[in-house]
C-alpha cells in the first residue's frame, strides 16, 4: 500500500472520530426549556380615534374599540361586552370636555342632545349661561373667543358727596369667568378674532344676579385673562366676592349697597 492511500485512510479515520464526538455532544445536550408566554386577558373599551374638542358633535368615525387589560374596569368606561353597539349609540352625542386620541370615552363627558339644547350641553352642571352685550371696545378688540376666561368690569358714573361733578369709576366684580360663546360661535373656528354683539358667560346663580344688577348700573366690559392662569383660583384682593357679592353704588350723592345672595 503506497503512502497516498495510507494518508487518505488516516484522514477518513480522523473525520469519523470527529463526527462521532459531535453526535455524542448533540445527543447528550438538553435543549433549553421554552418559557411560556403569559397571555393577558383583555376587553374592548370605547376610545376616541382622534382629538375631539369640547362641544363637538361626535361622528361614528371619531370612536373605535381598543384592547384594554381585563380585570376591575371602571364603571364609567364603555366596554364592548356591555354595549356592543356603542359606536352607533353615541354618534351624535356632544362632548362636555375635550377627549384625546386613544383616551377612553366616559359617559360623564358626553351629553345627549335629545335631553336638552346644544348650549345646555356645554354648561357645567349647576352653572348658568348669561348673555351680555359687547363690542370690540368692551371685549378686548374681538380677541376673546369661546372657552377663554375673563374678568368682568363695571364702569359707571357716580356723584361725589358735596361735589357737583360726576366721576367715573370702574371695578372688577367677577373674576375668572368662562366664555361659552360669542354670538352663535361655541368654539374656535381657525381664526383668532371673534367680533360679535353678545358674549355668553358661564356663571353661578348668584353671579348671574350680580351681573344683571351691574348691567342696569353702567357699562360692562370683559378683560381677557391669560390662558396659562385660566384654571387657577383667584383670591379677591378688594373684598368683592363672586358669591354673596356686594356692589357699592353712589348716585346723586347718596350711597347704596346692593347685595346679591
Amino acid at each position: 500500500m503506497n503512502g497516498a492511500r495510507i494518508g487518505v485512510l488516516v484522514l477518513a479515520v480522523v473525520a469519523a472520530g470527529l463526527a462521532a464526538l459531535l453526535a455524542r455532544g448533540l445527543v447528550s445536550s438538553k435543549p433549553e426549556p421554552v418559557q411560556p408566554v403569559a397571555v393577558v386577558p383583555t376587553t374592548q373599551v370605547l376610545v376616541a380615534s382622534t382629538n375631539v374638542d369640547r362641544g363637538v358633535r361626535l361622528a361614528a368615525g371619531d370612536l373605535r374599540w381598543q384592547a384594554w387589560a381585563a380585570g376591575p374596569v371602571s364603571p364609567e368606561l364603555i366596554t364592548k361586552d356591555a354595549k356592543p353597539n356603542a359606536i352607533d349609540l353615541y354618534a351624535g352625542y356632544v362632548t362636555r370636555a375635550p377627549i384625546m386620541n386613544g383616551e377612553p370615552v366616559i359617559v360623564s363627558k358626553l351629553v345627549d342632545l335629545k335631553t336638552g339644547g346644544y348650549m345646555s350641553a356645554l354648561i357645567t352642571p349647576g352653572m348658568r349661561a348669561v348673555a351680555i352685550t359687547v363690542s370690540p371696545e368692551t371685549s378686548a378688540g374681538g380677541f376673546i373667543l369661546p372657552n377663554d376666561h375673563v374678568d368682568v368690569i363695571l364702569t359707571h358714573k357716580v356723584r361725589e358727596s358735596g361735589m357737583g361733578e360726576e366721576a367715573v369709576r370702574g371695578e372688577t366684580f367677577l373674576r375668572n369667568v368662562r366664555v361659552l360663546a360669542i354670538d352663535q360661535r361655541f368654539k374656535e373656528e381657525g381664526d383668532q378674532v371673534a367680533i360679535g354683539k353678545t358674549a355668553t358667560l358661564e356663571l353661578s346663580s348668584s353671579q348671574a344676579e350680580l351681573l344683571a344688577t351691574a348691567q342696569a348700573e353702567g357699562t360692562i366690559s370683559l378683560s381677557l385673562r391669560s390662558l396659562e392662569k385660566a384654571d387657577e383660583a383667584v383670591a379677591d384682593t378688594d373684598g368683592t366676592k363672586t358669591d354673596g357679592a356686594v356692589i357699592r353704588i353712589v348716585r346723586y350723592g347718596a350711597e347704596k349697597t346692593v347685595r346679591v345672595r
